[in-house]
């Protein structure tokens, strides 16, 4: 029964060559996707696994309505190809750009607190990381698939198909400005998300100072290490409720966002 349907499928394939070159390039569309986006992606190396999940999205997302006849020339077809390339891989960015603004404070509170020689190595990117920013990183991870952001990508990306035909993206200027703007972000969300371990750590290191001036026996060099990297993690977890909150404000842009961008 399976042989005869997949035969049936193949033969289908082969008289309607259009079907299988718009079958090709939503599931480009939907790998370069789940290249980029947290959560549910997994880099290359995670490809390999999810590849039936970007060939069922792609079954999901199929409409006969809207299929593109095979191009004559081998130069339109790459061209398409990439165009769908782009247009996963933009709103696989998006969310992903929000997990790099939280990995950019762990960068910064680790730093502050003198924790950048201790690093753990992030599968995904196989880039070491600080230990703070990896916690970061997953935190905000979670809190995207808790508050739905992949359903939010997923839905845009699927509805593509029936406003815009496959093969035809290109970036516009205003979404390209709001690519820019939305990487320039990362760098103040970090701020953000670290500022009260920034903060904390400046009082800690002015009242060491006056303890100094005080009670110069005081070896300020043996207690400092320790007590700003109590401190620094103690507000940490302290801010975790505001940084989640944060995120999840964050998250809730997602929408907008990835409208603006691939409009």
């Amino acid at each position: 029964m399976e042989t005869d349907i997949l035969g049936a499928l193949t033969q289908l394939l082969l008289q309607r060559l259009d079907v299988g070159w718009t079958f090709l390039l939503l599931l480009t569309r939907h790998v370069s996707f789940l290249l980029l986006v947290p959560g549910i992606g997994g880099g290359f190396p995670g490809i390999t696994i999810r590849y039936p999940a970007a060939v069922a999205f792609t079954v999901a997302a199929f409409s006969v309505k809207n299929v593109v006849p095979v191009p004559p020339d081998m130069g339109i077809m790459t061209a398409q190809l990439v165009s769908e390339m782009l247009l996963g891989g933009l709103i696989g960015l998006i969310p992903l750009l929000i997990v790099s603004g939280a990995q950019v404070a762990g960068h910064i509170a680790s730093g502050t607190m003198g924790l950048n020689g201790a690093q753990l190595v992030d599968p995904t990117t196989q880039a070491s990381l600080p230990d703070l920013a990896r916690l970061y990183s997953d935190l905000a991870t979670l809190v995207f698939l808790l508050v739905g952001g992949h359903y939010a990508a997923l839905l845009q990306l699927s509805s593509l198909q029936d406003t815009m035909t496959p093969g035809t993206f290109m970036l516009s200027g205003g979404g390209l400005k709001a690519l820019i703007d939305q990487s320039a972000y990362v760098f103040y969300m970090g701020c953000m998300i670290a500022a009260p371990v920034i903060v904390a750590l400046l009082l800690t290191n002015f009242v060491m100072a006056l303890i100094s001036k005080a009670v110069p026996t005081v070896n300020l060099f043996i207690i400092s290490f320790p007590l700003t990297i109590a401190v620094g993690l103690g507000i940490s977890i302290i801010a975790l409720p505001e940084v989640v909150y944060y995120l999840t404000e964050q998250y809730r842009r997602l929408e907008h966002l990835l409208l603006i961008t691939v409009a």
